[in-house]
């Protein structure tokens, strides 16, 4: 009987621990399952290998993905500690479970306005959790099989989930990029209640 209540107790502070530091485990394991799909993307192969317990943690699907078809690239934003799987549109949950995300469906990276849609909601460090963490000035960049480009953020900003005019083409501008997340989370209604965006203007290079 004290070897049982040795070993429960060991089990109690071993299960103690990982609650503690779930957050943490769960931000290193997405890390590693983004830069699974990032790898297997940069070799056109059409699916990461990602064991069940990886997905579990991370709670992706990267199983629901055909990278050589759904994969567009990824986004970096340094200064936000973001490095992420960017995929086509539309923003659907699966989308947005395995990476950030172009928000309409056929929208192009060689549009105007690339607008992408990533949520908070995944926990610390997973998605755009930290993209409230960027200033004016920061860098972000785009990496696809082309090549990269870079885009620094001029004006950040939140608005009404209903103001989609942050959506529009504004032809003969310059490209931009519009990042959107949920902001200003209410506890009482348990809903997010403004859309965060960030706008970036590309770097144009000589």
């Amino acid at each position: 009987m004290r070897i049982f209540y040795r070993v429960l107790g060991v089990l109690l502070i071993a299960a103690a621990v990982v609650m503690f530091f779930w957050q943490d485990i769960r931000a290193l394991v997405t890390n590693q399952v983004n830069d699974k799909i990032i790898q297997a993307y940069e070799k056109n192969e059409a699916a990461p290998e990602v064991n069940d317990l990886e997905k579990w943690i991370s709670k992706t699907e990267p199983d629901k993905l055909k990278l050589t078809e759904d994969m567009l690239g990824y986004l970096k934003i340094p200064a936000a500690d973001i490095n992420e799987p960017l995929l086509k549109g539309p923003a659907t949950q699966v989308n947005l479970k395995n990476g950030v995300t172009l928000v309409e469906e056929g929208e192009q990276l060689s549009e105007q306005n690339i607008a992408i849609a990533g949520h908070r909601v995944e926990g610390a460090g997973i998605r755009f959790n930290y993209l409230d963490r960027v200033k004016k000035g920061d860098i972000v960049t785009i990496l696809t099989r082309k090549g990269e480009k870079n885009y620094e953020i001029y004006n950040i900003y939140d608005v009404n989930p209903s103001q989609v005019d942050v959506l529009k083409e504004s032809k003969g501008k310059p490209q931009e990029l519009t990042l959107i997340t949920c902001d200003s989370y209410n506890p009482d209604t348990l809903l997010f209640e403004k859309r965060m965006i960030v706008k970036a203007r590309i770097i144009e290079t000589a």
